[in-house]
């Protein structure tokens, strides 16, 4: 029965990483020559490629745990470590694998339905993605009602310490089945607070629009989903009808979503012309265009800071390059690279993994660079330090209604 086990588990871990490498004649060549009992008979074969090689190791692990290894082996999650290890090994924090679960709570995510505690989180440690500290609390989510702040910093997620985790990794430990509970441990001015949470439906409301004066409106976004390019046309249509003249919308702390939405929300405000465009490995480009003259030519301004990225970066790298709007705030993160979501051929887990780099509409790959804005204001300590800051503490926001201000 091990022996059984084992090869199905094998053959598993063969043909993951032979579809990540694209040596399918090999993995052919693998199943259909094996002895009796289900060992690959490579003892007298020197390995040369690197699918006989990554094979002879698995082999070689696998036999030494089977014969010396004190517990029992879960097959099902020494596969997915596996996985796990080889999307690592690529040394690139945003291509990971996800087990089937794991796929599809990201995917509902990414549909603006999941279930998790409900907050938006970005990177504690900027530069390599890691750690994960949270950017707001969802209204009337699990995560508000329990106390969880902005700015908040986990330190153990389900017990997992994830201090130095990829993001990605940290996210999905939040994330679970519906009603089940999760303990988290945040540090917090200093201090380590516990919270045990139960996981909800969470519908993500992911924009949130107001006036900030008589004729000037304000759109708050805080990702790039699905819903997004909804949500965000029906916050406009409620402030046009409120007598909103001019616009503020606002992307800090964004970490972006998908590109489509960034270029649908882009269609209404730009006329025919470059979005964004993407290079891949082979050197093939992929325009994204809006399709039509703007619906709307209103006066804007974009509020960017370090933690916009992604599909926050396209948005405003766009309307800052085709002279729609002016960026305020600080340098954006500089996330100048796209993934690609992927099920692996046969199964229900997949996998993210960056396929290309995309460019604003004036040439520049902005990857590790950031975009610079137009008026460049650091937030203040006075608003960093309250608890409950207001408009007027808001210096970025400040800054955007005064440069508004100045057009007719």
């Amino acid at each position: 029965m091990e022996k059984k086990l084992f090869l199905k588990g094998l053959i598993c871990g063969v043909l993951l990483t032979v579809f990540l490498v694209g040596g399918f004649y090999f993995a052919k060549r693998l199943i259909f020559n094996r002895d009796p009992d289900g060992i690959i008979s490579s003892e007298n074969q020197t390995p040369k490629t690197f699918e006989e090689k990554a094979m002879k190791q698995i082999e070689t692990l696998r036999n030494s745990i089977n014969n010396s290894f004190l517990y029992e082996v879960d097959d099902e999650e020494m596969l997915a470590e596996i996985s796990r290890g080889i999307m690592k090994s690529l040394g690139d924090p945003y291509s990971v694998y996800y087990t089937a679960e794991e796929y599809d709570e990201m995917m509902n995510q990414s549909n603006g339905t999941y279930y998790g505690i409900g907050v938006s989180v970005s990177p504690k440690n900027e530069k390599d993605y890691t750690g994960c500290k949270v950017v707001r609390a969802f209204k009337g989510s699990p995560a508000e009602e329990a106390g969880i702040q902005a700015g908040d910093i986990f330190l153990k997620i389900a017990g997992t310490d994830v201090t130095d985790m990829n993001l990605a990794d940290a996210a999905a430990l939040i994330r679970g089945q519906l009603d089940s509970y999760v303990d988290l441990v945040i540090l917090r001015d200093g201090k380590e607070i516990e919270f045990h949470i139960q996981r909800r439906k969470i519908e993500v409301d992911t924009v949130a629009g107001r006036m900030v004066t008589d004729n000037i409106g304000y759109i708050y976004v805080a990702e790039f989903d699905s819903v997004t390019s909804a949500q965000f046309n029906r916050a406009f249509d409620d402030l046009r009808s409120q007598g909103m003249e001019k616009l503020i919308v606002d992307l800090r702390e964004n970490p972006g979503g998908l590109v489509r939405t960034a270029v649908e929300m882009c269609d209404k405000f730009l006329d025919d012309g470059m979005v964004v465009y993407t290079k891949d490995k082979q050197g093939r480009v992929n325009e994204y265009r809006s399709k039509t003259d703007a619906d709307e030519t209103l006066p804007m301004v974009v509020l960017v800071n370090g933690n916009s990225a992604s599909a926050s970066e396209i948005y405003a790298g766009a309307m800052q390059a085709r002279g729609r709007a002016k960026l305020v705030g600080t340098t954006t993160f500089g996330k100048g690279i796209v993934q690609g979501v992927f099920n692996l051929p046969g199964q229900k887990d997949g996998i993210k993994i960056t396929i290309s780099s995309y460019f604003t509409p004036a040439d520049v790959c902005i990857h590790g660079i950031g975009i610079k804005p137009d008026i460049e204001v650091e937030l203040s300590e006075d608003y960093k330090n309250k608890k409950n800051p207001t408009d007027e503490d808001d210096n970025q926001l400040q800054a955007a209604i005064q440069e508004l201000m100045k057009t007719p």
